[in-house]
């Protein structure tokens, strides 16, 4: 049960914030390549001392600049809900 609140306490350090990854683009706001759910999962480690798998984050594919949904399932019953915004480096 301890591990439980633990995780939820974990989620709401998370739920709702917004993560910013710089990335290089090309022209028409496209970038070079695509942003990983493995720098979402190192961005998000990193910021809110939560460690998080990146097989556990959900996110379209980012291939320009802006504001993505994403949600990450701490535990079967537990996920969060933030938002990923993509700017230029």
């Amino acid at each position: 049960m301890n591990k439980v609140i633990h995780i939820k306490e974990n989620a709401e350090k998370i739920n709702g914030q917004t993560v910013v990854i710089k990335a290089k683009g090309g022209a028409n706001g496209k970038l070079f390549g695509s942003v990983t759910a493995k720098e979402i999962a190192n961005i998000v480690t990193t910021k809110f001392a939560v460690k998080v798998d990146k097989r556990k984050i959900s996110v379209d594919d980012i291939k320009a600049f802006g504001t993505y949904n994403a949600q990450v399932r701490l535990h079967p019953q537990v996920t969060a809900d933030f938002k990923v915004q993509v700017v230029e480096e």
